[in-house]
C-alpha cells in the first residue's frame, strides 16, 4: 500500500461571472439563492464533500449540489451554463482555466499550484483548515502476503522517485507524494473520523 500523487481540488466559475474571489461568489449566491448551483463529481468524492463544507460554513443551504458522473461532465455543465460553480479536481478544469474560459477562484491544496501562481489557496482566501485534494493510492487485496505488499511498496516508491514519472504526473495535474503504508494508514485513520463528521453535518445519505 502506497500513496502515489495528489492534485488540489478547485472552485471554478465561468470567466464572465462577476465574482473574482470566493467571498465575491458567496455574496452573489447569498443575494440570489435560487439562481446558483454547483456541479460536482459523484457523492462521497472530496470535491463533493468540500462543497458541503463551504455550504455549512457560509450558510448557503440553497446552493444546490448537482452531481455528475465525473469531473469532466461537471466542467461541461459549468461551460454550458447549467451550473454557476464547479467544485472539482484540477485536471478537468486546467486547460479551460489556462484558456481563460473559466476562472479558478481558489485551489484547496496546502499550497498554490505552480501553474496557477496567482490563484490563492482556500486558506489564503480566509477559509481556515480548508484543505482537500484528489489523491491516488496503490492498494492490494487484504489477503496479499506481507512480503508481496512490502515488495510492491518498495518498487512503487522507487518508480515515483524518477524524474520521468514526476514529469508525467505533473503534466496530468498531479504532484508526486510518495509515502509508504505506515503513513497512509495513519492518514486514513484520521480522515475517516473527519469525513464522517462532515457527512453527518451535511446530512448526506448513505448510498
Amino acid at each position: 500500500m502506497s500513496e502515489l500523487a495528489t492534485s488540489p481540488n478547485t472552485f471554478v466559475v465561468k470567466s464572465d461571472l462577476p465574482a473574482k474571489t470566493m467571498q465575491e461568489f458567496v455574496a452573489l449566491a447569498r443575494a440570489n439563492p435560487d439562481k446558483f448551483n454547483c456541479a460536482t463529481p459523484p457523492i462521497g468524492t472530496t470535491p463533493q464533500i468540500q462543497l458541503e463544507v463551504l455550504k455549512i460554513r457560509e450558510k448557503l443551504p440553497k446552493l444546490e449540489n448537482v452531481v455528475y458522473k465525473g469531473g469532466g461532465d461537471a466542467i461541461q455543465a459549468l461551460l454550458s451554463g447549467t451550473a454557476q460553480l464547479s467544485s472539482g479536481s484540477l485536471p478537468p478544469a486546467a486547460a479551460h482555466i489556462k484558456a481563460g474560459t473559466l476562472r479558478c477562484l481558489a485551489v484547496t491544496g496546502e499550497t498554490r499550484w505552480p501553474d496557477l501562481p496567482d490563484v490563492p489557496t482556500m486558506q489564503e482566501a480566509g477559509y481556515k483548515d480548508f484543505v482537500f485534494a484528489t489523491d491516488t493510492f496503490l492498494l492490494a487485496p487484504a489477503k496479499t502476503p506481507p512480503e508481496i505488499v512490502s515488495w510492491l511498496e518498495k518498487e512503487t516508491l522507487k518508480v515515483l522517485g524518477t524524474a520521468e514519472m514526476k514529469e508525467k504526473l505533473y503534466k496530468s495535474g498531479f504532484q508526486v507524494r510518495a509515502k509508504g503504508a505506515k503513513d497512509v494508514w495513519a492518514r486514513a485513520t484520521q480522515e475517516i473520523t473527519m469525513f464522517k463528521d462532515i457527512i453527518d453535518q451535511a446530512g448526506i445519505k448513505k448510498l
